[in-house]
């Protein structure tokens, strides 16, 4: 650390630290491994949710974990959209609100994204074709605001920018690619059906399942769901998703065991290395030193072999867990 210090003061001023490069910088990530078994990866949290549940979205802020879950084009997306708060450190379940479908007019819930203290959210509705906004009280009840906007196209996330004057969307389209579309709000943390398109950008991304900034909007992150891997661009724009160039790919399908495995790391939903995990979400945390990945698959016992886990619980950070739902912690090397 390097410092400077101003006669006759009696503290430090003018202080400068060294800025740790491999923040927000997922070539430089490694993955956190439980304490109970050499194979196992990840923390797995127990969502609360329901049986019938996906986990489709997911974002950290300060030490809470915030989950979305749905149906899959059943009845039980016509009935409850879940979100759930978990303290990172918590051993429980988390607090898990379901939200009624049917009285948001939603159809789904595929993605989500939170303002900095949680009070104003934006979500996809896939199987609606839409994205909507609302707040969201300390109950994690949400109350619709603004007007649907046609997503085009069956998007898989909705995110933020840092003061809600621009949100995000995208979904995969034909040939191995993906759509990402940038909106600008016409009232900040306001989704309107009249908002201005923005850059619609192609990306050689089979199915973008979620879109990440890092503190100052210069870098972005995108899963494909379809690969188990994760993009990262640098954007010469804060924020514009049209400055975009490709800088490194992370590869998390190995952190992915088959559903026939006996170890409690996060699953495939088949007994097949071919299978991938599908990733539905992803978060840094505030600082940029650890990243989260979930798996819409894998969110009940019920979808691992023969409808049992081995072991049914795991030890890592905050204690002793329900092996239900693999959310894999990566932290910087």
């Amino acid at each position: 650390m390097w410092v400077s210090r101003v006669s006759g003061m009696g503290s430090y001023a003018n202080r400068t630290t060294p800025v740790n490069t491999n923040l927000y910088n997922l070539a430089s990530v490694k993955s956190i491994h439980e304490t109970n078994s050499n194979t196992g990866v990840g923390i797995n949290f127990n969502a609360g949710a329901a049986n019938s549940a996906w986990m489709t979205g997911v974002q950290v802020i300060g030490t809470d974990m915030y989950i979305s879950n749905r149906g899959n084009n059943n009845g039980f997306d016509s009935t409850e959209v879940f979100i759930t708060k978990i303290a990172i450190s918590s051993t429980g379940s988390g607090n898990a609100v379901a939200q009624n479908a049917a009285g948001l007019g939603l159809n789904s819930c595929d993605g989500f994204g939170l303002n900095d203290d949680a009070t104003k959210i934006i979500f996809t509705d896939f199987h609606g074709n839409q994205v909507r906004s609302g707040t969201m009280d300390v109950n994690l009840a949400i109350t619709l605001n603004g007007s649907a906007l046609n997503a085009g196209g069956g998007a898989r996330f909705a995110r933020w920018n840092n003061d809600g004057s621009k949100y995000y969307f995208g979904y995969g389209s034909s040939g191995g690619n993906s759509i990402i579309k940038q909106y600008t709000a016409g009232t900040n943390y306001i989704v309107a059906s009249s908002d201005s398109a923005g850059t619609s950008q192609t990306l050689s991304i089979g199915a973008a399942s979620d879109l990440v900034f890092n503190s100052d909007g210069s870098k972005m992150y995108i899963p494909d769901a379809l690969t188990a891997e994760v993009f990262e661009y640098d954007l010469s724009t804060p924020y514009d998703i049209s400055t975009e160039t490709l800088v490194t790919t992370l590869d998390i399908r190995n952190f992915f065991t088959n559903s026939g495995s006996s170890t409690n790391s996060p699953w495939r939903p088949a007994g097949s290395s071919s299978s991938t995990p599908w990733i539905s979400g992803i978060s840094w945390n505030d600082d940029g030193s650890k990243f989260y990945v979930i798996s819409l698959w894998g969110t009940t016992i019920q979808s691992k072999v023969s409808g049992t886990l081995n072991p049914s619980t795991v030890t890592g950070d905050g204690g002793t867990r329900t092996n239900t739902m693999p959310i894999i912690e990566f932290r910087v090397q």
